[in-house]
């Protein structure tokens, strides 16, 4: 027997491995049974001219085998069109209209198992190894078989360019797979010297074994490319791909939607240059271009907030630059554009609403300090009354002193002395007076009018300590401060509103221990480049019916004597003006802390003078 002979025996068992592997998967789709059928229909055609070398000295039995083969032959370029369809639009269900498809094998059938009466078929049998005359419908047959080769060499090469790139493996194995039968089976037609007919079964075996691989080993014929396409394009985030060279790769509908002014859009261009080339006036085109390169340099994913003029709109997005490592080495960026300009002018009406409940709130809260106020200022006022009257009292008695032989220098040093001590006493009660007139005063400042940019944790906590003093002391509760980073490290935003936030929080910790007093632990600590403060208590803690609900809405457990407005602001104000997080861990009858979170820089600090 020669070589051909054996190569389609090995053909059959690996058809029969592949039909094992079909009918064991789990979770099959219409992509399997199709595969399957071509299996089977190819199994049979290679077994069918197997036989035909088996049984080349009975006539009968060699025809039999010989009307066999087109059982195969004209089936499966069918069922590569249905494979083809599948893979291309995997969404959409095999419809009757299909059945057409049919037609013509089955017509096919009928001229070879009757060509003994016609001979439209073929004009006559030849013996094994040589080619059998063709009739007038071979021609049809053939015709057909080539144009559904046709069809199915450019529906699955051309989605396997798309899905996957043309230098891909996936890509390379289907084309290879796709044209291999369509060219052998032309050349064995024409009767081209070296092929025969186990030519066609074999390729078409390769075919079959090329497609299972790309199907299991690299996903091909599943679904997951075009659904990723399909729901790519119907996001509201665009992406683009970029290679190292910022060639474009890649892009999705919602893309070409937002950035219709880009010129040149197209996979292949370069992606800098077509921005430089777009009517997008005081539009930065170097940050997009840095950060790519930063990406690609680093492999490691980078967020970056950029503003683009679209037609005169001035446009916010927040932009992924997320690398695609292969073998160590970044092959390419994904640019994903997260359009936030929406929510910059939600916030902005948020905030605009937030001033006026939140200075509300500011007041009504200033309103309950007042009394600790008017007590605190009572000391070092009666005490600067007291040093007048003092200092008036040494004036007459320096004044009375002068030509008085019996006083002598040392007297008046004396006199002077006391005057001195009586002068530093007053400076510092008037200072103490002052931080406090200070701190009245810039609290009571608008929310949405911030006096500066940035403070220091110094300026906070004093501030924070000097109106929390009068309540703290009231409501027989220990105030500490846990200071572990450097008290001049500066937090961007406002002062005041910030002041504000700690003030509700302490004033929520001093009201959970209901009058009987306790521990209130101000903790300040650092990690990397973000700042937490934590405001911890021993209270009867939060009650869990209101723990879903305590930033979300304003919610309150204290009757007619609350709003809910404190925590709720103070959420909304750490989010959208500090850019912020908070967060509290509470249980009952154990306590409640608080956690505020804030970004800082490391070199944002400053060398500033030490309050006395």
């Amino acid at each position: 027997m020669d070589t051909e002979f054996y190569i389609v025996c090995i053909t059959i068992v690996l058809l029969t491995v592949m039909g094992v592997y079909i009918i064991t998967a789990k979770k099959k789709s219409l992509l399997h049974y199709i595969f399957f059928t071509a299996v089977i229909e190819v199994f049979i055609w290679n077994g069918a001219v197997l036989m035909l070398n088996i049984f080349s000295g009975n006539q009968s039995l060699y025809f039999f085998c010989e009307n066999m083969t087109y059982f195969g032959s004209a089936l499966v370029p069918v069922s590569l069109v249905l494979l083809g369809r599948a893979y291309a639009q995997p969404e959409k269900r095999a419809t009757k209209k299909f059945l057409l498809l049919l037609i013509i094998p089955i017509i096919t059938q009928i001229m070879v198992w009757t060509n003994g009466l016609h001979h439209w078929f073929y004009l006559e049998y030849a013996s094994m190894g040589n080619y059998n005359t063709p009739g007038a419908y071979f021609y049809v047959h053939a015709a057909y078989s080539y144009i559904l080769l046709a069809i199915t060499v450019i529906m699955l090469s051309y989605f396997a360019i798309k899905n996957s790139g043309i230098l891909s493996i996936q890509a390379v194995m289907i084309m290879v797979g796709s044209i291999i039968p369509f060219l052998i089976n032309i050349l064995y037609t024409l009767n081209v010297s070296g092929f025969n007919a186990y030519s066609t079964p074999i390729a078409f075996t390769f075919t079959l074994g090329l497609y299972l691989l790309a199907m299991f080993r690299f996903n091909f014929l599943k679904v997951t490319p075009i659904a990723l396409q399909t729901v790519m394009n119907r996001i509201s985030d665009s992406f683009v791909v970029v290679d190292t060279d910022l060639n474009i790769i890649d892009y999705n509908k919602t893309f070409t939607e937002n950035f219709h002014n880009f010129s040149g859009l197209r996979k292949g261009g370069n992606f800098y240059r077509m921005l430089q080339e777009a009517d997008l006036p005081n539009t930065n085109f170097e940050q997009l271009r840095d950060m790519i390169l930063k990406a690609t340099e680093t492999s490691e994913t980078i967020v970056e907030d950029i503003e683009i003029d679209i037609n005169g709109s001035r446009q916010y997005y927040t932009v992924d630059f997320t690398p695609i490592v292969q073998r160590n080495r970044c092959i390419a960026v994904i640019l994903l554009f997260k359009n936030i300009t929406q929510h910059i002018k939600d916030m902005q009406k948020i905030q605009d609403n937030q001033a006026i409940l939140l200075e509300r709130e500011r007041l009504a809260s200033l309103g309950q300090l007042i009394g600790g106020i008017a007590h605190n200022l009572k000391t070092p006022i009666m005490s600067v009354a007291g040093g007048i009257d003092q200092l008036n009292w040494l004036a007459k008695e320096y004044i009375e002193s002068i030509g008085d032989a019996q006083v002598t220098g040392d007297d008046h040093k004396e006199i002077a002395g006391e005057m001195q001590q009586w002068l530093a006493k007053m400076k510092t009660h008037m200072s103490y007076m002052s931080d406090i007139i200070s701190t009245v005063k810039d609290q009571a400042t608008k929310f949405n009018n911030p006096g500066q940019t940035w403070f220091t944790i110094d300026e906070m906590l004093k501030r924070v300590k000097i109106l929390m003093q009068h309540e703290i002391v009231k409501n027989k509760c220990k105030y500490v401060q846990d200071l572990k980073v450097d008290s001049n490290t500066r937090i961007d935003g406002d002062i005041n509103s910030m002041v504000q936030i700690l003030d509700n929080v302490i004033v929520n910790a001093i009201q959970s221990y209901s009058g009987k007093g306790g521990d209130i632990i101000l903790k300040v600590t650092q990690e990397e480049n973000m700042l937490l403060m934590t405001i911890c208590d021993f209270g009867q803690g939060i009650d869990d019916k209101i723990k879903d609900r305590l930033f979300k809405e304003m919610v309150t457990t204290k009757g007619k004597h609350g709003t809910g407005l404190g925590l709720y602001m103070s959420y909304s104000t750490i989010k959208g003006m500090f850019r912020g997080n908070m967060w509290f861990d509470s249980s009952k009858e154990q306590g409640t802390k608080f956690y505020i979170q804030l970004p800082i820089e490391e070199e944002q600090r400053i060398e500033v003078d030490q309050y006395a």
